[in-house]
């Protein structure tokens, strides 16, 4: 993949696939034209800030701000445009480990995209780390789970996938399926869990005292992944324990047969099975017959008032990311070269610590301890920093969230070309500044 360097191109061209690798980057002429017309604005109302335009950082926080406001329709393209490589590469790392589920890197690339906004949601640049770093990570996370759901719902059985599935999720996938009234539902799956345990019996020789040979049933248990249809004793027997059981419902729903029973469990796993397969489309999609899109007709601009806070802030928060980034390199700096050969391994190759316990013939648990330790020493070179300098008291919150920064931060310290190190890190602790 050629990298981008442009911020132009960084915040308007889209990949496109081919064969399920990257073929080219696709420009976007309309966001091409609302990038120039918003530095030439800002050329226009900020003399004194004139080479902040050409700044890839100072961009993500001005796109990030007007979508968080909704202050213009197209920053959410702005921005899923920008996070284009870390999703990317995020679905080659992730589906290349999970070769026995039929997901290929396109496929993983466009589910993790569709959720560009939960993960702007979840995304505050006044924490710390570049959005790149944190949608590399946010992405490979929700990736990673939709294919180990997947890769459950393949291998099982209809009764075994209910049986592996939580009330939470059998709940979302009914509601998700336009089920308003799911209790019932949910009932008659509680006993049929209760009913339908993993086993089945069988006939055993053993021997008795008197050394005669005899048949003892015993229970052999049997996978989970596929369990059988329950039988038609078994549906009597959900259907009269559930009708014992109704009346704790409000409002009380009507009492069911055996064939009520079956056609509610077979209703709930179509309803799983298509909550953890969710079908997929692009996010290009025409709404309507005329080719259109849905922001296509929306024209709202960004107010100069609301681009001159922007660049104030960014100057801002430029001496806090510099500082803070040269305190953590410090601290890395002064780890053991044990240490930082680990945090090499780990966050540069990207090894997983099976991998590095592996090369450094050492247990797994002791690279899990260890990458927690050099976590909690950096977390404490942060926060005695910003006790000595800024003043702040730091509660365990704010130590949760650096905590998490920090992990962030690493990674793309530790990433080939990546951007300057100062400019990955927005760690905002001016609201506890006296």
């Amino acid at each position: 993949m050629r990298p981008r360097t442009a911020v132009l191109d960084l915040f308007s061209t889209f990949i496109q696939f081919s064969d399920d690798r990257f073929e080219a980057w696709i420009v976007d002429t309309r966001l091409v034209r609302q990038m120039k017309q918003q530095q030439a604005r800002l050329a226009q109302s900020q003399s004194g800030h004139a080479s902040a335009q050409f700044s890839e950082v100072f961009w993500v926080l001005q796109w990030y701000q007007q979508w968080h406001t909704k202050a213009h329709p197209h920053a959410l393209m702005h921005l899923c445009a920008y996070v284009q490589e870390p999703c990317y590469w995020a679905a080659e790392q992730v589906t290349k480990r999970f070769v026995s589920v039929q997901y290929t890197l396109a496929d993983g690339f466009q589910v993790a995209i569709l959720r560009l906004e939960h993960i702007l949601n979840c995304y505050d640049p006044t924490y710390g780390s570049s959005l790149k770093a944190y949608a590399r990570t946010a992405f490979g996370n929700l990736i990673r789970n939709q294919l180990r759901q997947q890769k459950a719902a393949n291998i099982c059985s209809d009764w075994g996938l209910l049986r592996k599935t939580s009330q939470l999720q059998l709940d979302r996938s009914l509601r998700t399926a336009g089920f308003i009234q799911t209790d019932a539902d949910i009932l008659i799956w509680k006993c049929f869990k209760a009913v339908c345990v993993p086993g089945r019996p069988q006939l055993e020789n053993r021997t008795s005292p008197t050394l005669v040979p005899t048949l003892v049933p015993t229970l052999v248990p049997t996978p989970v992944r596929t369990l059988g249809q329950p039988t038609a004793e078994q549906l009597t027997t959900m259907a009269n324990r559930f009708n014992q059981q109704r009346i704790q419902l409000s409002p009380s729903p009507a009492s069911v047969t055996a064939k009520g029973v079956l056609e509610s469990l077979r209703r709930s796993v179509k309803a799983v099975r298509s909550h953890l397969n969710p079908q997929v489309t692009s996010l290009n999609q025409p709404q309507y017959g005329d080719g259109k899109e849905c922001l296509d007709d929306l024209t709202t601009e960004n107010t100069p008032m609301a681009e001159m806070l922007a660049a104030e802030a960014y100057q801002e928060q430029q001496q806090k990311m510099q500082a803070v980034g040269a305190v953590l390199i410090d601290a890395i700096a002064q780890l053991d070269p044990s240490l930082q050969t680990l945090l090499r391994l780990y966050y540069q190759q990207n090894l997983t610590q099976k991998e590095i316990a592996s090369q450094l013939h050492i247990k797994q648990y002791q690279v899990s301890r260890q990458l927690s330790r050099v976590r909690q020493q950096l977390l404490r070179s942060v926060a005695q920093w910003s006790q000595e300098s800024l003043h702040i008291s730091i509660d365990s919150a704010v130590l949760a969230n650096v905590s998490a920064v920090i992990h962030e931060w690493l990674q793309s310290h530790y990433a080939p070309k990546a951007v300057p190190t100062h400019e990955r890190l927005q760690l905002d602790l001016s609201e506890s500044t006296p």
